[in-house]
């Protein structure tokens, strides 16, 4: 062809190409690629692509957010795959991780699963450290790509004190052009939120839910589950999308005497008790003052328990017992208070005889504090009768609470909700004793005073409804 034919503009199906070769049969193989670089692509010469693949131990991670939301434990590889838009080599010159925030870890519930020809280049990176680095674990750079040359990299992000948000940069050299690319989470940062403050020790911290190898019935990945997200990263063929986390909210806590045995009031106590939980994990965490707040941290407490989060008012309930113990006494009525929370949370988690050893000690106390029939002396003395029949120690629970259920009806009424617990205590120990013309004759009485006094959506009238019906069925 002539010089002006060859360069003359070549159409195909409507495209518009540099080049067409037209053969009539062609042996071997065919390499098809653009012959030029747009100034775009030098300008910007990286294409990255990110995905997860779980670090040492496969495990999913819920925040308790409102909602609750599915986050990326620290130590989850981040495996980058970073190749060039252009022919040319583009070599990349250095990476750094970018800081975008570090704030203190929100509770959470960490459940560990059971199970879980290109060389990556392996990287960690410390968040603890006031300006962190990439740590080669292998060939550092400089790197090169090229559209048939690629890279990959995994990064593991290792933080054990704050949720740290973070982006990484690549400083790169194409064409004697300089520039940095910037990788993250389609316009959003990567987080890595700090396992270890999940831990005590050996023991589950005041942030973590508690549970294990099964979820807690309050904790946030079965509130999750229950509005039909996924609450793993891992239960999916495909490498899991990055989820994008809310920022923090403030939580305001000074006013809220909302009943925490109410489901209704569950929402904003979990907001509250979140905050709480949070200030808890600080090592300058106070809590003796203000009288106001010292009364609702009873009430959290009592909120814990009631939603099934008695793992994690264990350990708020020791912080606080701990505190106000050396601050405020032990004869202080709000420590006894709270001393008889922390008993009931541990009752919720089984740990029968520590309950029983705790309440065993602070029943005379209260009593010579207070007096035989204040309400919080008889609250203590029914927690113990609990205690025994937990412990499967019926005659001494029967007898106890017969005698509890007589000093309530005679100081409190027989109206009063804490005369009726301890009458619903009764009904359980006579069932668990094979008394079911007891249990039958106690019950009777007991529904129609708590649908009186309380109304037909108490937990207490329902929890009296479901046992007197069931009673019944069983007695045909």
């Amino acid at each position: 062809m002539t010089d002006a034919e060859e360069s003359s503009v070549n159409r195909i199906s409507g495209g518009q190409f540099d080049k067409v070769v037209m053969a009539g049969a062609v042996h071997g193989d065919i390499n098809v690629g653009r012959s030029g670089d747009s100034p775009a692509d030098l300008a910007d010469p990286l294409i990255a692509s990110v995905r997860l693949k779980p670090g040492g131990t496969l495990a999913d991670l819920v925040l308790d957010t409102d909602p609750p939301q599915v986050a990326v434990p620290g130590g989850t590889v981040h495996i980058i795959t970073v190749e060039a838009r252009t022919n040319r080599a583009v070599v990349l010159q250095s990476a750094r991780v970018v800081v975008v925030s570090r704030t203190p870890p929100r509770p959470a519930c960490l459940q560990v699963r059971i199970g879980g020809l290109l060389e990556p280049r392996p990287f960690t990176t410390d968040f603890d450290a006031p300006s962190p680095r990439l740590v080669a674990q292998g060939p550092d750079f400089p790197f090169t790509v090229s559209a048939t040359d690629i890279e990959q990299f995994e990064i593991e992000p290792v933080t054990t004190t704050h949720e740290v948000a973070w982006r990484l940069e690549v400083d790169w050299t194409c064409a004697g052009r300089h520039g940095t690319t910037v990788i993250d989470n389609q316009g959003e940062p990567f987080h890595a939120y700090p396992v270890p403050a999940l831990f005590s020790g050996r023991s589950p911290s005041v942030l973590s839910s508690g549970c294990d190898l099964f979820h807690e019935r309050g904790c946030p990945a079965n509130l999750l589950a229950a509005s039909g997200a996924p609450a793993s990263l891992w239960d999916r063929e495909q490498p899991p999308p990055y989820p994008v986390l809310p920022p923090h909210s403030a939580t305001e806590t000074s006013e809220l005497g909302l009943d925490p045995d109410l489901k209704e009031s569950w929402p904003e106590y979990r907001r509250v008790a979140v905050a709480i939980r949070m200030s808890a994990a600080q090592p300058d965490f106070r809590s003796h003052e203000p009288p106001e707040y010292r009364a609702l941290l009873i009430r959290v407490l009592r909120y814990l328990f009631v939603s099934g989060q008695a793992h994690p008012g264990v350990a708020l309930g020791r912080l606080v017992h701990a505190e106000w113990t050396a601050e405020l006494g032990e004869d202080h009525p709000d420590t006894l208070a709270v001393a008889n929370r922390l008993a009931g949370c541990l009752i919720g988690t089984t740990d029968h005889a520590e309950a029983r050893d705790l309440l065993a000690e602070l029943l005379p106390r209260v009593s010579r504090v207070l007096g035989e029939d204040d309400p919080l002396t008889l609250t203590v003395a029914n927690n113990l009768c609990v205690v025994y029949l937990r412990l499967n120690e019926y005659e001494r629970a029967r007898e106890q609470t017969e005698d509890v259920l007589a000093r309530s009806r005679r100081a409190l009424g027989p109206d009063a909700l804490g005369t009726l617990r301890t009458t619903g205590n009764l009904v359980q120990i006579h069932l668990r004793l094979g008394d079911r013309a007891s249990a039958l004759a106690v019950l009777e009485d007991l529904l129609p005073r708590c649908r009186r006094a309380l109304g037909e959506d108490h937990p207490q009238t329902v929890s009296a409804a479901a046992v007197l019906a069931q009673v019944l069925a069983e007695e045909g």
